[in-house]
């Protein structure tokens, strides 16, 4: 009886330790194995149920105080809870595991108020498994696990059995569980398809190439000077407000500020409405934009006010019908008297054609290239996934003419004449400090946008937009990345002369904040992108 409760003290001090010396004195004839495996497993669960009671008692001793208590309650906390809630079982069972993790992740579960039953009923698992794995692994090898143990090689090697492991039992999954096996599928189909590679693997090639331009103009900092009208040149955190408000006011959509400050109700909406002359549906949008992030068209004063919660500052403006959008990039040399238009971009957006059969997410889920982007449209069809679309309707699946929000992108040189590129250089010109970048314009007449006439822009977008036309699919490779490659050889080129020009670029520790203030932005729009309207 003394040596089971020795063993259980044991387990306290060093759990393997005690587990392998059991295991040996077992072998030897020294302890019964079966008391051992007994004794170990029920100290090194009693362990773990300390750990997340000590989180228990810590989560009400820090709420006591009020510093602590917004510690707790804030952000960062939350999202480390959701993601813990998303994989809570499997986490508690591989930390068992995997050295260095108990500690942390169970005293967090029990701070981020996890249900006891739930992590005691994971933890035995674990603790079952674990425990006779150790002891009998030093019952029938003896030394050689005392020796490996005091090796340092011990926990990782255990590390790496886990994890080839869990590894082979996730192929596994995705090989025998149809929805798992189509997803895999569906992922190895998206990295042939160079639009829908992850955005740090596609730009991985113009690492060494943005290397190179910053030797040969003995800088990068040079792109901040590139617009000198626009914050830091638009690498990031500009005012689409104060951007569209240098351009020409009958060129571009009509819009409103609106400052997050204000309490908004239906009479204030409808008064700028009627100020700016623009009828539901309307566009409203984060004042600094991140890729099409949280971007919604409204079609009555309850859906605004419902996206006017979020604490960001917004803009209201007129929705141009279209029904095309293109994306005109334009650039101008310092030292030149006339611009060029780079490219255009033709937005194609997506629609379902419905064959009376299959409802919303079937049609989705089968569609040649829908299926790629099928959360972004569930999301989208948020409640309306189930409706069955009659034998030849039409349903649009996005308004928005951005790629992440499902829109395909086109090469659209057909479109470029040189009345437009007049038209387009005559604004650019109108609007002081701007040289590099790219305009969101909407239109309705394919020839009359040819000839410079009849379009709205929506943004315009600076240093670090992009020739979208890139991310055609018919476009090889090697012509996508001369694209890539050539406007940001332009970009330093005109960045550059404006430096030599006289224009100030930022220093390093403004750019750094700048990005720094940007990431932090870009997770407080994350919950804007999640509304449903």
């Amino acid at each position: 009886m003394l040596d089971f409760f020795l063993m259980i003290g044991g387990t306290f001090v060093s759990e393997d330790l005690t587990c392998i010396t059991g295991g040996i004195l077992a072998k030897e004839g020294k302890e019964n194995l079966t008391l051992v495996i007994f004794s170990c497993t029920i100290g090194i669960y009693l362990g773990d149920a300390i750990l997340f009671f000590m989180g228990k008692f810590c989560h009400r001793f820090l709420l006591s105080f009020s510093k602590w208590r917004s510690i707790v309650n804030s952000e960062t906390i939350r999202s480390y809870r959701t993601k813990l809630d998303d994989n809570f079982g499997l986490t508690i069972f591989l930390c068992r595991f995997l050295p260095g993790t108990r500690l942390p992740v169970y005293v967090f579960a029990g701070i981020a108020g996890k249900r006891v039953f739930a992590f005691l009923v994971y933890s035995f698992f674990a603790a079952i498994v674990w425990t006779p794995l150790l002891i009998l692994s030093a019952y029938y090898f003896g030394k050689a696990i005392e020796v490996f143990f005091h090796s340092g090689y011990f926990y990782f090697s255990i590390l790496v059995a886990v994890l080839s492991f869990y590894s082979i039992y996730r192929l596994a999954l995705s090989v025998l569980i149809k929805e798992k096996r189509n997803e895999l599928i569906l992922s190895l189909k998206k990295w042939l398809r160079l639009e829908f590679w992850p955005a740090w693997i596609f730009y991985i090639p113009l690492v060494p190439y943005a290397g190179f331009l910053t030797i040969r103009y003995l800088g990068f900092r040079y792109i901040t000077a590139s617009n000198p009208g626009i914050f830091a040149g638009g690498i990031a955190g500009e005012s689409k407000s104060e951007i569209l408000s240098n351009l020409p006011a009958d060129v571009i959509s009509k819009f409103r500020l609106l400052p997050p400050n204000i309490d908004y109700n239906e009479e204030l909406i409808r008064k700028y409405m009627s100020d700016l002359q623009i009828q539901f549906p309307i566009i409203i949008k984060p004042d600094i934009g991140e890729r099409g992030a949280g971007v919604y068209l409204v079609h009555s004063v309850r859906e605004t006010l419902d996206v006017l919660k979020t604490k960001v500052t917004f803009l209201l403006q007129e929705y141009h019908p279209g029904p095309w959008e293109a994306g005109i990039f334009y650039y101008r040399f310092p030292d030149e008297k006339r611009g060029h238009i780079l490219s255009i971009t033709d937005k194609v957006f997506p629609v379902l054609s419905g064959d009376g059969k299959k409802n919303l997410k079937e049609l989705i889920e089968t569609h040649e290239r829908f299926q790629f982007q099928k959360k972004t449209y569930f999301q989208i069809l948020n409640g309306k996934l189930d409706r069955v679309p009659a034998l030849g309707e039409k349903v649009k699946l996005g308004f928005a003419g951005n790629h992440i929000q499902g829109c395909m992108f086109k090469d659209g040189s057909h479109l470029i004449t040189d009345k437009l590129e007049e038209k387009i250089d005559e604004i650019s010109k109108q609007f002081k400090g701007f040289y590099f970048g790219r305009y969101d314009i909407r239109y309705s007449d394919e020839e009359l946008l040819k000839a410079g006439k009849n379009f709205k822009i929506i943004e315009l977008n600076g240093a670090m937009s992009e020739s979208t036309n890139l991310y055609d699919p018919d476009f090889s490779i090697r012509r996508s990345y001369q694209y890539l490659f050539k406007q940001w050889s332009i970009l330093f080129r005109i960045g550059y002369q404006n430096y030599k020009s006289g224009n100030p670029m930022i220093t390093w520790y403004e750019l750094y904040r700048i990005l720094k203030d940007h990431t932090q932005y870009k997770k407080g729009i994350s919950s804007v992108t999640k509304l449903s309207v």
